[in-house]
């Protein structure tokens, strides 16, 4: 029997693993799938409006690969070019469900392949750091179903937040890596910064701050800190050229742009109290005001203090680093000294979206400890005996979340209220904070309403036939008895083209940065349309090609040798044949 189920598990070993993962992610979204509803809680209103967005553009002609820079369709549809300052590239997929299944099951079908690429991608890494697949696997079910993700996912609404979760353990494989394993696969942390990078900007700044401190993974082994430094900054330049596409136009926007109307915090204010941290963590806290990363990481802490004393120095490392995150998460840590420094991370206690998986492989290397997985048999009796608790306290969880919000709250999506939600966010974070005062103008549409004088009279000689939506911009009609100078309702951006009548026309910009245009008497049409600039152009060619080189250069050292021998002797061949 033992022999036929090694055999079977040898044979079907990575098939049985992705069902597995493919069940345990329709469980974990199964809840609210078969309610039919979704809590919104504090961002995913917004992050809904980018789906839609994305999702309409390649209804107006976008190509299906390419990220549209502004949302035409959703954040109350004046052309907000969110893209070029929150990216966008793992919405895509969103984007693409949404054209087959639109509405709240495509969403629900993305949280679904959100959940089994972090369950594949932590089960892999787990896999290798711990030496064995049954604690890969292990490690991945407790990371995957941490409680702060479920936080980010289901409370808080944070959905960039939570997809970073499938490119974490890249990261921290990165580092390993680089510090204290096989430096050369130092383009594991240039892959895992990039796509970092391409989901979630904070994240991208917690993230270097924790490739720093775990940096100190070096002093396990304190060999080659020179060449590792080399590494690391081809790491560095690597991961800055696969994320180009983004990080290179939202430059260019800021230096244009100026300050933004992103809300800015106090970090020390923000950060959490220790205490408070605790007991919401025993208590399994379901509010965003409530911050904690749940009472089975408080658990397997104790358990790993127990086999202290059997774990490896790796394990023991994995739970110092990861308890430094829970300190950097509280009041403990004097913020006040680095506010002007990382202050854009807002809130403190995101570094426990860090703590989550070093807690999760040391965890796992407890249970194994304590439990004896020694044999296969014992394997599958513990991770099926700690898969079930985790994952049926998962579901516990969310069916309390669901009982607590359907009830009484207002922030519940159905199928019905989606194409509203999903397309009238009034966000205006990344509007110039010299903007902001033009926005409720801007929000009509109307170039009348756009030009009401100072009386609260709208001008005479001037309306508005009709107004288009295009792909990347929008199309005016208005009748002008006078030639005149008016305010079109939109703000300008680095990017944006005007053309009158079919004229290209340079427009001027008022100290709000309203746009401005020339009209001539009669009837005209006025264009208003982004064009990629010469930055994005650019930026995306040097990408495309650093992910095509990085992709190519594995396959070719892993087929290129045959190939070039079946090529030489093909010719070698030819030649005879020839002669």
């Amino acid at each position: 029997m033992r022999a036929t189920v090694k055999k079977i598990l040898k044979q079907y070993g990575w098939q049985l693993e992705l069902l597995l993962f493919l069940v345990l992610s329709l469980l974990w979204v199964l809840p609210w799938a078969t309610s039919g509803k979704l809590y919104t809680g504090d961002d995913l209103g917004f992050h809904l409006n980018r789906i839609q967005g994305l999702a309409q553009q390649l209804k107006l002609g976008g190509h299906w690969w390419q990220i549209p820079a502004v949302s035409t369709t959703a954040f109350s549809q004046w052309g907000y070019p969110i893209n070029l300052f929150y990216p966008a590239v793992t919405l895509l997929p969103a984007a693409w469900l949404q054209a087959l299944v639109p509405g709240l099951g495509g969403y629900y079908l993305y949280l679904i392949l959100l959940t089994l690429a972090t369950l594949v991608i932590a089960a892999a890494v787990a896999h290798r750091l711990l030496g064995n697949r049954a604690l890969g696997i292990l490690a991945a079910v407790l990371y995957t179903f941490a409680q702060y993700r479920f936080l980010d996912f289901f409370v808080r609404g944070a959905l960039a937040e939570g997809v970073v979760f499938a490119f974490l353990p890249i990261v921290f494989y990165g580092v390993y890596c680089l510090a204290y394993g096989d430096d050369r696969q130092w383009y594991w942390l240039a892959v895992g910064m990039a796509l970092v990078a391409l989901t979630h900007v904070v994240s991208l700044l917690l993230c270097a701050v924790g490739v720093v401190l775990m940096a100190s993974l070096w002093f396990l082994r304190r060999e080659g800190l020179a060449r590792r430094e080399i590494h690391l900054g081809y790491a560095a330049g690597l991961a800055i050229f696969l994320a180009a596409t983004f990080l290179a136009p939202l430059a260019e926007q800021l230096k244009t742009m100026g300050k933004l109307g992103v809300q800015q915090y106090t970090l020390i204010t923000s950060a959490t109290e220790p205490g408070e941290l605790l007991r919401n963590s025993l208590d399994n806290a379901l509010s965003s005001a409530q911050i904690n990363f749940g009472i089975i990481f408080i658990l397997l802490t104790v358990l790993a203090l127990v086999v202290w004393r059997k774990l490896l120095p790796l394990d023991r490392y994995c739970l110092i680093i990861a308890w430094v995150f829970i300190f950097l998460a509280t009041k403990l840590f004097p913020w006040q000294l680095f506010q002007n420094l990382l202050g854009a991370i807002q809130f403190p206690w995101r570094f426990l979206a860090l703590a989550c998986f070093p807690l999760a492989l040391v965890g796992a290397r407890a249970i194994s400890v304590a439990c004896r997985m020694v044999t296969v048999p014992r394997q599958f009796l513990v991770v099926g005996i700690a898969t079930v608790a985790v994952v049926g306290l998962s579901l516990s969880l969310n069916n309390q979340l669901y009982q607590q919000t359907t009830s009484t709250n207002t922030k519940i999506v159905t199928a019905a209220t989606y194409p509203a939600v999903a397309s009238g966010d009034i966000t205006t974070d990344y509007v110039s904070q010299k903007g902001q005062v033009s926005m409720a103008a801007v929000r009509t549409h109307s170039i009348p309403v756009m030009n009401t004088q100072t009386n609260g009279q709208q001008l005479a000689d001037l309306q508005q036939q009709g107004r288009q939506t295009v792909a990347n911009g929008f199309i005016y009609q208005i009748t002008s008895e006078v030639p005149q100078t008016i305010k079109l309702p939109q703000i300008f951006y680095p990017g944006y083209r005007v053309t009158v009548n079919g004229r290209a026309q340079r427009p001027s910009l008022d100290a709000n940065g309203v746009v401005h245009v020339k009209v001539p008497t009669g009837r005209s049409t006025i264009g208003y349309r982004y064009q990629r600039t010469v930055v994005q152009r650019l930026a995306a060619q040097l990408s495309f090609w650093s992910w095509l080189f990085l992709l190519a250069t594995p396959l070719w050292r892993r087929y290129g040798s045959g190939l070039q021998m079946r090529f030489r002797a093909y010719w070698q061949a030819h030649r005879v044949a020839n002669k």
